[in-house]
C-alpha cells in the first residue's frame, strides 16, 4: 500500500481552515487541479455518503464518497468511487488542528493511501498524490489569505 503524508500550516485559525474545507462541494473553488466541482443528488453536502464530481483540468472526471465527517475535530474522510487513476482503495482524509497559544495560525493534516494496480508504479502514484496534495494546500491558503 502506498501512503502519502503532508502537513502544513497556515496563516489562519483552524476555525477559518476548517470553513472551507468542510464545504466538501466546494473543493472546485480552491483546488487549482478541479475545474468544477459539484455534489450529487440532494443538497447539504455535510452528510457522510455524500458524493461529488470532479471535473479535472485534463477533461478527467472524479467522484468521490464523504466517509466521516467531524466538526468537533474539524476532519473528514472521503474514497474514491471513480478515478481515472489506475489505483484501488484510495481513501484520503484532511484534518485541521489549532497550534498553541496562536489564535491566527493552524495546521492542515492531509493523507491519502491505495494500492496500485501496476506493480513498479508506486513511487510515480505516491509523487502525484503528492502533488494534488500540496497543489490544494497552496490553494487553500491563498483562500484564507483572501
Amino acid at each position: 500500500m502506498v501512503l502519502v503524508e503532508y502537513s502544513a500550516g497556515l496563516p489562519c485559525s483552524a476555525d477559518q481552515a476548517w470553513k472551507v474545507l468542510r464545504e466538501f462541494g466546494g473543493i472546485a473553488d480552491w483546488h487549482p487541479a478541479i475545474l468544477k466541482s459539484l455534489l450529487e443528488g440532494e443538497a447539504g453536502g455535510l452528510r457522510v455518503g455524500a458524493v461529488r464530481r470532479l471535473a479535472l483540468a485534463d477533461g478527467a472526471v472524479l467522484r468521490e464518497r464523504l466517509t466521516e465527517f467531524d466538526d468537533g475535530v474539524r476532519g473528514l474522510a472521503y474514497v474514491f468511487e471513480e478515478s481515472p487513476l489506475p489505483v484501488d482503495g484510495y481513501r484520503a482524509q484532511v484534518r485541521v488542528d489549532e497550534v498553541a497559544e496562536l489564535v491566527d495560525r493552524c495546521v492542515v493534516r492531509w493523507s491519502a493511501g491505495f494500492e496500485v494496480r501496476e506493480s513498479g508504479t508506486e513511487a510515480e502514484f505516491e509523487e502525484l498524490v503528492r502533488g494534488l496534495i500540496v497543489q490544494g494546500h497552496e490553494g487553500l491558503e491563498g483562500v484564507v489569505r483572501g
